[in-house]
Parts: C-alpha cells; structure tokens; sequence
C-alpha cells in the first residue's frame, strides 16, 4: 500500500463539485516518498486512492520540503507557503507557483509589508477566498478562519466553528469545497488520513479509507464545473430571481433561537426551500448557496456574566447553537409576497457584529472597493460571488436585485459619531445604488428606544427617518413598542433584540421593500402597494385588473392609472365644464394633459401638462382665448 505522508493535506473544489455530471476532480500536491518511485515535486493525479499510479508531474521543480508547504490549487493557481527562505523566494510567506520557476508572494502589499503566514498551519484557497487554520493567540484564538485578504487575513477573518479549535498536532491541513468541508489528521491521536466535518453534528466521518498519506505533503483539488445545459430562457418565459441584499452589524447577524422556533411550532424552524440563500457570516454554510434556514446567525454561546445575568435557554449549552437573524422572515416574506408565475427569491447576508458606517461600512465614494471600508469590501466580495453562484444554479433565469435590508446603528452611537450618521448614511446608499442599481428599494430599521434612550440614539433614529423622508425609495421602519423586545436582564445584552423581534423586524423589512419597489408580485397590472393600501385581500380589488370594485364605472387598472380611489365611487375623475372653462379633481403627482381636436380622429395637446406636487386639488383650465381664433374644437383630459 502506498502512503501520504500524514499532516499536510489540502483540498480546494470550485462550487459543489460532486453533483451528477460534474467532472472527475483533479489533485495537486507534493510528492515526497522514495526517488526510487518518482523524483520529488508538484504533481497532479486523478485517482484519490492511487496518487502514484495516477500522477502527472507539473513542471520540473523539486520544491524541497523544508521550504515549500501547503498546497492549494483552483484550477489556474497553485499556492503554497514557503517556510525556509532561499535563493528563489526571498521571504516566509503566501506564494503563487507554476511549478516551475515562476513565483510570486503574494502576501504583501506597500502598506502592511510581508504577512508571514508564521502562526497558520493549513491553508486553502476557493476563489476568491481563503481558508486557514490558525494556531496563534490573536483574534478569536485558534480554529478555522475564512479571509479575503492574504497580505492582512487577519483584518478580514472570520471564525467558523468556534467549538473547534483544530490544534496543528491533530489537525494540519483543510479545505470547502462548496458543501464539504474537509480536513487532514496526523497519527498523534490514531487514525490518520482525510476526515469531513459536519458543522450541524459537529462530528468528524473518515473518509480516506485506509491510506494515510505519508508520501504526500500538501495536497490541493480542482473540478471543472459542468458545461451548463443549452438555455432555453425566451422572452416569454419572465423566469426572474429577485434578490434581497441584507447586511448590518450585530442584530443584522442575529441572536434569534432555532430552539425558539420550535418551541412556537414556527414554520420557520424548518428550511426553507423555496428560498436560496447565500451568507459570508453563516456559521453552517458560509459561501455556499443553499436555502434559508437557521444557523446563520451570531455562532458563539455566551455564558452569565454575572449571577444576575441569565440565558434565555439554560438546556442548550453547548456551542455553537443554531441561531438566525432577520434575514429568515424577510425572505419568507418576501417570498409570499411574490406571486409571479416562474419566479424565484434570493437572500444574499453579509453582516459584522460591532461594526460602524463611520468605519468598517464606510464608502470611499470611488469605484474602487478596495479602499472601501473593510466590512464593505466583504459585503461586495459576498454579493458578487452569490449573484454568480444564482447564474451559475440557474442559468435560465433573469437576476433582479429588488432591495437591500439594513440593521445597523448602534455602533454610530458611540465616539462622538452619532451626528454624522445622515451624511454617513446617504453616502452608504449612494455606493450600494452606484453598485446594484440607480433604483434599488433601501429599507433599514430604525434603532429602538427599547435598546436606549441616550441623546446618542436619539439622533441616529433621527437620522434614519430624515434619510427615508429625503428619498421615496428609502423606507425606515420602526421598532417601537412590545412586539421588538430586547435581551434586557439577559447574557446577549440589552441592546440586542430576542428573537420575536428579529422575526417581526425582517417582515416589517420584506414588506417595506416589496411596498416600495413597485412589484407587481401578481403580475396583473396593479402595483402590490397599491393593491394594499386599499384593503389587502378585499373580493374584487386585486384579483383582476378589469374588476371594479366600487361599481363606478372604471375599472380598477383604470383607477390605479388616474389615481383615483378603486373602493369609493365618488371619487373620479369627472371633467366639467362652463363658461369657456373645464374643472377637473387632480391627484398628487398625476401627470394631466388636455388635448384637442377638430375631427375625433387626430389629437394634438393642449397648453402644458399639469402635475401637483403638493397634494390633491382642483385644477381649472380656461379655453376663453382659444376661441377667439378657433370656432368649434373637440377637448379631451388623459392621464399620462
């Protein structure tokens, strides 16, 4: 039997790679084993069980093992630590090889200098993000970090699965591959070879079978995605995705209990699979597409800080606990607002605990994200990369970004920053708009007075009503009284939400951008915020364009078109007329236009259009001067 040589392991697969009709995987790693066999260097190979009898060697280089650690491989690039600085590479640190000669670190930049790798003991690479086991004392502790940026991973790192720690002398090489994730054991507890983790039963399976990989140091795995089927999108097919965006800081993240759900016979409890769902933050499927569920919110379990302090759920102690933030009701709702025959809803998360829109969210009003704040950096990593996981799942179906949800603010509260949250605030929305859309709907919700009362809070609450008042397409929505309860008395602290909240937060956000958009979810010519203001669900009125419903003689697409009232028939649009003048009631930003014509057949305007701004009113036009030369003329209003 041929071995690995047990520790350094590393697998790297583009999307879920083991789906039906997907590409054989290809492996990459350095062989290390008896020169009787083959020389030592960088290798592909094509069969798991049998490297050697499978490999093709890339390039010519020996890359000896003090030096070269680690493999990563995406089907272009092939990454690798160096440990022992020589002739070739002249630092410790990330680099990009070709297996020949070509190298280049690319762990350092201008700013930071070269960023080592020193305390990181496995290293994978998915485009275009980073996984790593980290065995230092800085930022969370030890465990898996996911990253974005090699020349500072720390700044843009995120725990995953803080139960585990993956101490090097056990665990020392990993890698996602879309759905997997997957890790290499060494002999120092028994049993090495390649084990798969499941997050939800935080439980390791062995996979290897027998071999342990003792020949082999790093290894790294590629899988061409399959061609995509023959598209058979038409125009009169309409298949559309719409997409909500939904970020924010620590409520965004979410301190809601699945256990919650549960114990209220939510439906919610349960995935949701009529929703795709694809999250930077989510602790159970980070980076994948999969459907809306629990287990993408806040992943660590907080014990009582003090006697006084208790947990909402003292049964469940053990980490992580499934929890979700507002982004579970607001693509269910969202979801069941939409009614459009061949449509599909998407959420999209991206949220950080503790973050500012002074700082981290901030915009540096260009388009070159990468001096944006570094929360939004991560935010446009995460929507790029789940709008192309939608086109790559459904290839057929037209992507339409909707709106974008936002809970956020708190932090605004602190160092003075408060009274520069407006500006802040409009900026943030400008950029996302410069980015996904001139008209996307942006709706937020508005800091509670039941988190605080401070001058602080006061005048960011301001600040987000006076940016929802300044632009239609901005809807803030509001939190006060019982139905958002925080964690007041408990661990999660005061200024985070319970999970009802959340839950009536994210409707009040999927409702607010379905309002505002303009969707007509029925697709029968009636905008849903019309159809709602109205008497949601009244027989007659949104059912059918061609109803009336008051009996007035116009139809209720003819009463959306004029703006007039489709549940009170004495509300018209009645013209009449005297003494060379015609009255009319106008609605608020109605667009009028009188026309003229002397055979019925052609038509041509009359005087300027007439649209009020400011409200309802009467409008008057006066047609004494016209007859001084015209004698006869027919006269007719439209709406426009």
């Amino acid at each position: 039997m041929r071995h690995f040589r047990s520790g350094l392991l590393l697998f790297c697969l583009f999307l879920s790679s083991f789906k039906a009709g997907a590409a054989e995987p290809v492996y990459v790693g350095y062989y290390r084993g008896s020169t009787n066999v083959m020389p030592f260097g960088l290798y592909s190979f094509t069969n798991l069980t049998d490297a050697v009898g499978s490999a093709t060697r890339i390039g010519t280089a020996g890359f000896p093992a003090a030096s070269w650690q680690k493999m990563a491989f995406d089907g272009v690039k092939y990454l690798t630590f160096v440990r022992k600085p020589g002739a070739v590479a002249s630092t410790n640190g990330l680099y990009e090889c070709d297996g020949n000669k070509g190298y280049m670190l690319i762990s350092s930049n201008a700013d930071t200098g070269v960023y080592a790798f020193t305390n990181w003991h496995g290293i994978g690479y998915c485009n275009p993000n980073y996984y790593g086991l980290y065995n230092g004392t800085g930022m969370s502790g030890p465990g898996l970090y996911r990253f974005t940026d090699p020349t500072d991973p720390e700044s843009t790192a995120v725990h995953l699965f803080p139960s585990q720690t993956f101490p090097s002398n056990v665990w020392n090489d990993v890698d996602f591959d879309g759905t997997r994730y997957l890790f290499a054991k060494t002999a120092a507890e028994g049993d090495p070879g390649i084990y798969q983790y499941d997050p939800q039963a935080d439980t390791f399976t062995r996979i290897s079978g027998a071999e342990t990989y003792t020949n082999w140091d790093g290894l790294g795995v590629y899988v061409e995605p399959p061609p995509a089927p023959p598209s058979t999108n038409t125009a009169l097919l309409h298949k559309k995705i719409y997409v909500i965006l939904f970020g924010g800081q620590s409520n965004a993240v979410g301190w809601g209990y699945h256990q919650y759900l549960l114990d209220t016979g939510d439906p919610l409890a349960e995935p949701q699979s009529d929703v795709d769902f694809y999250s930077y933050t989510s602790i159970l499927f980070p980076n994948t597409l999969t459907v809306l569920q629990s287990g993408t919110g806040q992943p660590r379990f907080d014990a009582p800080k003090t006697n006084t302090v208790v947990l909402q759920y003292p049964s469940l102690t053990n980490a992580p606990i499934s929890r979700f933030g507002p982004e579970l009701s607001l693509g269910r709702t969202v979801r069941d607002r939409i009614r459009i025959p061949n449509s599909k809803v998407a959420v999209i998360k991206c949220a950080f605990a503790g973050t500012s829109l002074y700082s981290g969210w901030l915009p540096d009003g260009t388009t070159n994200s990468a001096t944006d704040g570094s929360c939004y950096r991560n935010f446009q990593i995460t929507a790029r990369n789940g709008l192309a996981a939608l086109q790559t799942q459904y290839p057929d179906y037209e992507i339409e970004i909707l709106g974008m949800g936002w809970v956020q603010g708190e932090s605004d509260t602190a160092d003075g920053q408060s009274t520069n949250y407006f500006k802040n605030l409009t900026n943030f929305i400008a950029d996302v708009r410069a980015n996904y859309g001139t008209n996307l709907v942006f709706a937020l919700s508005k800091l509670s007075p039941n988190q605080n009362t401070t001058t602080a809070f006061d005048t960011v609450r301001a600040a987000q009503q006076a940016a929802a008042d300044a632009d239609p397409r901005v809807v803030a929505t509001e939190t006060i009284g019982t139905d958002y309860p925080t964690c007041n008395g408990f661990t999660e602290g005061k200024v985070h939400y319970r999970t009802p909240a959340l839950l009536q937060i994210g409707r009040d956000l999927g409702n607010a951008i379905i309002d505002a958009s303009g969707l007509d979810s029925d697709a029968d010519g009636l905008p849903d915020a019309w159809e709602n203001s109205y008497g949601p669900g009244a027989a007659g009125l949104g059912t059918s364009p061609s109803a009336d419903y008051d009996g007035d003689g116009l139809t209720d697409l003819q009463e959306f078109q004029i703006g007039t009232d489709p549940t009170n028939p004495d509300d018209s649009l009645k013209l009449t007329s005297a003494q060379l003048r015609a009255r009319w009631p106008a609605k608020k930003d109605v667009r009028y236009q009188m026309l003229t014509s002397t055979n019925l057949t052609s038509w041509t305007d009359f005087g300027d259009p007439v649209l009020l701004r400011d409200g309802n009113g009467t409008v008057e036009m006066d047609f004494s001067q016209y007859v001084m030369t015209n004698h006869s003329a027919f006269f007719r209003l439209q709406v426009r």
